[in-house]
């Protein structure tokens, strides 16, 4: 795998071994990797003996993380030839990860276009925007304003009009 990040592209190599893995950065770091556990936002796990807890979500392209206070954003590289993808689709707007519901800046009966922001949702004291995948009607709000959604839950959903 290869992922960016500060402008960087790193490459990123991973090998099962019994029940620890073998991580390897750059072809330069390597780092066994043992005692894997997530849950929800949270991985710990013991790399080359030392124990480490790091927060992480995931939106669109990137990833972020944080590690004993510093944050990290990481993306994958994308291919020339592949097309970039929006993260919503259909009539449907969604969160890509569990996170406190901030803001629903629509009502029932609101007519939007394509890409403005239809809910806030906050994971790792980041906001993520979520855009109206087209133009419609906003037909339902499943959610209110400072409650907890989790991955994949529709929150808007729209009347697409042709």
């Amino acid at each position: 795998m290869k992922f960016i990040h500060l402008d960087k592209t790193h490459s990123v190599e991973k090998e099962k071994r019994d029940d620890t893995f073998q991580i390897t950065i750059d072809e330069k770091k390597k780092y066994d990797v043992s005692e894997i556990v997530i849950q929800s936002n949270l991985i710990s796990f013991k790399a080359n003996g030392k124990l480490y807890h790091i927060n992480f979500a995931i939106a669109n392209d990137k990833q972020y993380y944080s590690v004993d206070g510093e944050n990290f954003v990481l993306e994958k590289e994308k291919s020339k030839t592949a097309k970039t993808s929006t993260q919503q689709k259909g009539n449907t707007v969604f969160s890509q990860m569990p996170g406190l519901l901030v803001k629903v800046p629509v009502s029932v009966g609101d007519k939007v276009k394509s890409g403005k922001i239809l809910a806030i949702v906050e994971a790792m004291k980041m906001q993520n925007e979520l855009p109206a995948p087209s133009n419609g009607i906003v037909k339902k709000i499943n959610f209110k304003e400072g409650e907890q959604v989790d991955a994949k839950q529709v929150i808007v959903e729209l009347e697409i009009k042709k």
